[in-house]
This record gives C-alpha cells, structure tokens and sequence, in this order.
C-alpha cells in the first residue's frame, strides 16, 4: 500500500524535470461555483498541500492573487517555482510543513484551502496525532472567524470527528467525481468528493487560559504516572 504521507514518495514522485500538471480529485473550474461564498478577491489565502496543481493559477486568473503555496516535497516547490519563472508569473511557493509554520503570525490568512492533504495524512503513522497537529496549526494562522475549506474523498461519518467542536464549526457540501465510479446508483457516495466548510471560532480570552491550563494539568498528571509506571517496573 502506497504511503501517500511520506516524504520520500512525495520526492521520488516529483523527481522529473518537466511539470507535470496534477489535480487531485477537483479543478477550481468544478469548485468554484461551490467555494465561491467563502473566497473574496481581497482575502489571503494559504494553498496547503499544492503540490504541482495549477489551483493558484487558476485563482489568479480569477483576479484573486495573494495566494501563498506551501507542500513539504521540495521537489515540487522547485518544480512550480521554475515553472512560473519561466512564465514570468509572480507566484510566491514556499518548502513547509503544514503541521509546523512558525514562519506565519497568528491569524495571518483569511482561507486555508486543502485538496487532498487531510486525507494524505490520514495514510501515514499516527494519523490522528499529526491531523491533530495540522488542525492547530491552520487553526492558529487563520484569521478570527476564517475558513478551513478541505476537499476529502471521505463523507462526513469518516470526517466529522476531526474537527474539534471549540475550534471550528463546519458545513459539507457533496461535488460529483469529474468520472464516475463503476456503481449502480447515481447516489452512491462512491460517486461524490466532499467539501467541508470549517469556519474558525473564536475563543473568549477567559477560556483560552483555561484550556490551557487545563493541558499542563494534563501532562502533570501524565509525567506523575509515567514515574509510577517506571517505580513499578523497577520493583517487578
């Protein structure tokens, strides 16, 4: 099975010298008449994930330009960069890792888009630990009341407990596959992607302290029971 969240077949994929052109599952042209409520032309937007997609592009030539790309393959990055060099495009990519991006301030964007990338996660070791990760840190650079937009192949039963009641609230929408699966029913959601709307929260100062004092009690009481567990092992 194809480990679609490592690094290296993210690197070996994007050893060629040419671009190659790849969309997963939607084109904006399929996705516009569906996000377009939720993206301005003025917003900033953080492409996360873009790998060689021509989604940017294709926002710019929609008049909405202050796009930031991010994917953690440096291949691709080099790939895209020389690409719109050659064009004499302005594009602004950058080598990141989704799940660490210091290099933004708190609430730097308006919109995080994110075709493909949760579910690409969700292929590796710990999946739920670095979902985790990533969700605080898109969480972290959205603007008060932005939007998380993904594109998953999974419908909401397998997607829903992902995001956190306190940090998001959330809309799905079902978009057609550009070819559909070979299925009886034209309903099967073998047939449909989904776009997931999560709309950051904001959270009272009051109760952010909370919560985060509620988590050092919470690895307090783990580093207490860690030593338990280490003075029991050393009994036996």
């Amino acid at each position: 099975m194809t480990d679609y969240s490592s690094l290296s077949y993210w690197e070996n994929r994007y050893t060629n010298e040419h671009l190659e052109i790849f969309e997963w599952y939607q084109t904006y042209e399929t996705l516009k008449e569906k996000i377009s409520d939720y993206i301005k032309p003025t917003d900033k937007i953080l492409n996360a994930g873009c790998g060689t997609s021509k989604f940017a592009e294709d926002l710019y030539i929609d008049d909405i330009k202050d796009v930031t790309n991010i994917d953690f393959s440096e291949n691709a990055i080099k790939i895209m960069v020389e690409f719109y060099q050659e064009q004499q495009v302005e594009m602004n990519y950058k080598r990141m890792n989704v799940c660490e991006m210091g290099e933004f301030k708190d609430k730097t964007f308006d919109v995080v888009f994110d075709k493909a990338l949760l579910d690409t996660i969700l292929c590796g070791e710990n999946a739920l630990l670095v979902v985790e990760k990533m969700m605080k840190e898109v969480y972290r650079v959205l603007k008060d009341e932005g939007y998380y937009i993904i594109i998953s192949n999974a419908s909401e039963e397998g997607r829903k407990l992902m995001f956190d009641k306190d940090m998001w609230e959330y809309t799905v929408m079902e978009i057609e596959k550009p070819s559909k699966v070979l299925v009886i029913e034209d309903k099967d959601p073998k047939n449909f992607h989904y776009i997931y709307v999560l709309k950051k929260k904001v959270v009272e100062p009051h109760k952010k302290e909370e919560e985060e004092k509620k988590e050092e009690e919470k690895k307090e009481e783990e580093k207490k029971d860690n030593k338990k567990d280490d003075k029991n092992a050393k009994k036996k």
